[in-house]
């Protein structure tokens, strides 16, 4: 019961104007096609860039809520492929729900990935539902709110890669993994643009980092 009226009150700080949100939405007309594109059989190719000997940040994460043994398979996912193309200069952890965590010489309070259902507020102007969003939370880390009941057809692992770019701090692209609208090729994988993003938010290089060689959104506009 606590955990819904937490995720209600979220949900009713979001609305515009109020508190500063990551998010990403679809249109309410559906995507009809991401249910024709064929499952990808292989992940993308990342580079491969000399990694850091010791992470300089860890960012915990909590799985909560109604996640299917498949949903956390994909979350699990999007965690890996943002942990390989952090390079071990930041990293994504996951713990326990009794708090416990991993030590190191800079860790982040952890945030928390909660499965949501029945509510879906409108957080930009015209016909689009939110598949989820992310908030932060003075002193406590925040919240990525994921609406599962709204994924339908779309990957639910490249939903929650996107969202953890805002945990890391970025905001929207025009296109790639931070675009605003979901679509079935912007967000299957870290891109250059993205992780180029973090590393001037965290002041890296670039080529400390590593990002997919191939960009999937561009070749398949």
């Amino acid at each position: 019961m606590y955990s819904k009226l937490l995720v209600s009150s979220l949900l009713l700080s979001l609305l515009p104007g109020c508190m500063e949100s990551g998010y990403l939405v679809t249109s309410l007309a559906g995507n009809p096609a991401a249910a024709n594109r064929p499952a990808q059989v292989t992940g993308p190719r990342y580079t491969n860039h000399r990694p850091a000997a010791t992470a300089e940040e860890t960012v915990p994460l909590r799985i909560k809520g109604s996640f299917t043994p498949g949903d956390r398979a994909k979350i699990l996912r999007a965690v890996n492929e943002w942990n390989v193309a952090l390079n071990g200069f930041v990293r994504f952890t996951i713990i326990e729900d009794s708090g416990a965590s991993v030590a190191n010489a800079r860790q982040s309070r952890p945030w928390s990935i909660m499965a949501a259902e029945g509510i879906s507020p409108r957080v930009v102007p015209g016909p689009t539902i939110a598949l989820a969003h992310t908030q932060p939370l003075p002193g406590s880390g925040g919240l990525m709110i994921v609406h599962v009941d709204r994924i339908g057809t779309r990957d639910l692992g490249s939903v929650v890669m996107h969202e953890l770019g805002h945990v890391l701090g970025v905001g929207h692209g025009e296109k790639g993994l931070m675009a605003a609208l979901y679509h079935p090729t912007d967000q299957q994988c870290v891109d250059k643009a993205t992780i180029a993003a973090v590393a001037a938010k965290r002041r890296l290089a670039v080529d400390q980092l590593n990002w997919c060689e191939t960009n999937v959104a561009s070749a398949a506009r």
